[in-house]
């Protein structure tokens, strides 16, 4: 075997490799209500296990980590204050379908799709 074979062969192996190192990434569409208002619906598209976050003036901040499982659903670890008002949900979503939790007078709807770019 020659050297140049066994890199073409490194190299094609590598590249056949690239889809898995790229890091899947979200499009995650929220609702936040609070006491029965909406808020805010933010929309984020982030990378699995890295968190993202937003802050709107003093009076709302909101973060989130999406986290995917092996059956079609994503775990949301989500920290929100709304006026000071402070709740840390944490969801289980398929794709595709709403998920919603209210901690006391705030009420948290997540949406989320894999996100390919386009």
């Amino acid at each position: 075997m020659n050297i140049n074979f066994k890199a073409s062969v490194a190299v094609l192996g590598l590249l056949a490799s690239l889809p898995s190192i790229a890091a899947e990434t979200f499009h995650v569409a929220s609702s936040i209500y609070q006491n029965g208002e909406l808020v805010e619906s933010p929309v984020m598209i982030v990378e699995a296990d890295k968190k993202a976050y937003m802050t709107i003036g003093d009076d709302f901040s909101y973060e989130l980590t999406v986290s995917p499982n092996a059956d079609q659903t994503v775990q949301v670890k989500t920290a929100l204050t709304v006026n000071q008002v402070s709740a840390s949900p944490v969801l289980t979503v398929a794709y595709d379908k709403q998920a919603s939790v209210e901690v006391g007078k705030t009420k948290l709807t997540v949406r989320v799709n894999q996100y390919n770019g386009s």
